[in-house]
C-alpha cells in the first residue's frame, strides 16, 4: 500500500509542470473502479498541492517578446540630463503610455509604449511622430505587470474622456 502512495505521489509531482486540469483528470481516473473492481483512493499531502503550486508559478513566463518606441538615445556628456527631460516631456504629452528611462552601455534611451505587435508601434510611432520626429520601433522585453499597467491605464483614460 506504501509503495503504491509513493510511486502516485511521485507521478503527481512529476505532472506539476502539467496544467491543473490535467491532475485532476488524472486523481478522478486514479479514483474509478477497475473492470477486476480495484479502486485507488488518493490521499494529496497539503505541501504536495503547494508544491504543485509554486511549481506551476516557476514556469509561467515573466516577461513577452513585444515593442517599444524609442523616442531618444545617445551617449553624449549630457544624455542623462537629456533623457530624463525628454522624458518628462513625452509623460506630460501623453500621460496614457508608459515612458522608460534605460541605460544601455553606452546610450541612455527613452522608449515608449508596451506594444505587442509592430503594427502596434507603428501606429504609435505615427501618433508621436510630430513630436518626436526620429522615432523608431525596437522590439525588446515586456514584462507582464508592465503590460497590464498600461492596459488598465488606457481603459481609465478612455473612461475619463467619455465622462
Amino acid at each position: 500500500m506504501r509503495k503504491i502512495l509513493l510511486i502516485l505521489s511521485l507521478l503527481i509531482v512529476c505532472a506539476a509542470s502539467a496544467d491543473a486540469q490535467y491532475v485532476a483528470r488524472f486523481k478522478s481516473r486514479l479514483a474509478e473502479r477497475s473492470a477486476s473492481g480495484a479502486r485507488v483512493d488518493v490521499a494529496e499531502d497539503d505541501s504536495a498541492a503547494d508544491a504543485v503550486r509554486q511549481s506551476d508559478m516557476r514556469y509561467r513566463p515573466l516577461s513577452v517578446k513585444g515593442y517599444r518606441v524609442v523616442i531618444f538615445f545617445d551617449n553624449g556628456q549630457y544624455a542623462s540630463d537629456k533623457a530624463r527631460a525628454i522624458k518628462s516631456s513625452f509623460e506630460h504629452k501623453y500621460p496614457h503610455v508608459n515612458a522608460y528611462l534605460v541605460y544601455e552601455s553606452p546610450y541612455f534611451k527613452v522608449s515608449v509604449g508596451d506594444c505587442l505587435s509592430m503594427e502596434e508601434a507603428v501606429i504609435l510611432m505615427n501618433e508621436i511622430g510630430g513630436d518626436f520626429p526620429t522615432a523608431f520601433p525596437k522590439n525588446e522585453e515586456i514584462s507582464l505587470t508592465e503590460l497590464t499597467d498600461v492596459r488598465s491605464r488606457r481603459n481609465t483614460t478612455a473612461e475619463q474622456a467619455e465622462e
